[in-house]
């Protein structure tokens, strides 16, 4: 008969441990980002919803997408992110949530008027869009989950790909070229699709690393979560405005 320390440290069960505490780490990260994701829509469709009540209000809104405070507000929020990605680990967990939550909750205005705009209030396309986009972004996501290959080389150049994307896109604000346009849109979707799987798999090292912070792992798990959660929510709502953009050229 096997003793209490053989049947209660058996490397198998220690390793199911270890790959449940995983999985409930990693769903957990994918509920903060679907939440954050709940939050923009909630923004989105009670800014449209003022919108079609009140002209005045339409009105108000469309002047600030066409004027330089929405640049200030696309400042702003890069600066949010930018701050929230570094000093995340530090912050108590509750600041790293309410930032993330303010993150959505203004990206309402950007990315869903944006998108709203480019297919001109053509809702069946928007909801194609989002489909297209959560049928993308889960594939790419169990992918990056169940893979025993290691992504990081992927991921280094899946960032370099991703600063040509922005310096193009840039210069295609001045030159307004369709075609580059549409190779901008193109490259920028496959780009985020990987990073998708990249930030999944990285996502599981989040967890390990807190582990190896003793006392203190658990704060620094909440915060990794809000830092991973927000990683997928800007490969997301990226996807869908690729996605958006390719759609509203067809119409």
């Amino acid at each position: 008969m096997q003793n209490y320390y053989e049947t209660n440290h058996d490397p198998n069960i220690v390793y199911d441990e270890q790959v449940d505490a995983v999985s409930r780490y990693v769903a957990g990260v994918f509920g903060w980002m679907f939440f954050g994701l709940l939050i923009t829509a909630m923004a989105t469709i009670g800014i449209i919803i003022g919108m079609f009540a009140s002209p005045a209000f339409a009105d108000l809104v469309l002047g600030l997408l066409s004027s330089p405070v929405i640049f200030i507000v696309l400042i702003g929020q890069m600066a949010l992110v930018g701050f929230l990605s570094a000093r995340a680990v530090k912050m108590q967990t509750t600041t790293a949530v309410g930032m993330y939550l303010l993150y959505a909750a203004t990206n309402g205005l950007t990315v869903g008027l944006i998108s709203v705009l480019i297919l001109q209030w053509n809702m069946a396309l928007l909801g194609t869009a989002f489909g297209i986009t959560v049928a993308r972004f889960g594939i790419m996501a169990a992918y990056g989950y169940v893979t025993k290959k290691d992504l990081t080389s992927m991921g280094s150049l899946l960032f370099m790909g991703l600063i040509g994307i922005i310096l193009a896109s840039v210069v295609n604000w001045f030159l307004g070229n369709a075609m580059l346009d549409f190779i901008i849109c193109v490259v920028g979707l496959f780009i985020f699709l990987g990073l998708v799987a990249y930030d999944t798999q990285k996502i599981k090292g989040f967890y390990r690393h807190a582990q190896s912070q003793g006392t203190d792992g658990a704060r620094v798990a909440g915060n990794l979560a809000i830092v991973g959660a927000l990683m997928l929510y800007l490969d997301f709502i990226n996807i869908f405005l690729f996605v958006v953009r390719l759609l509203g050229r067809r119409r």
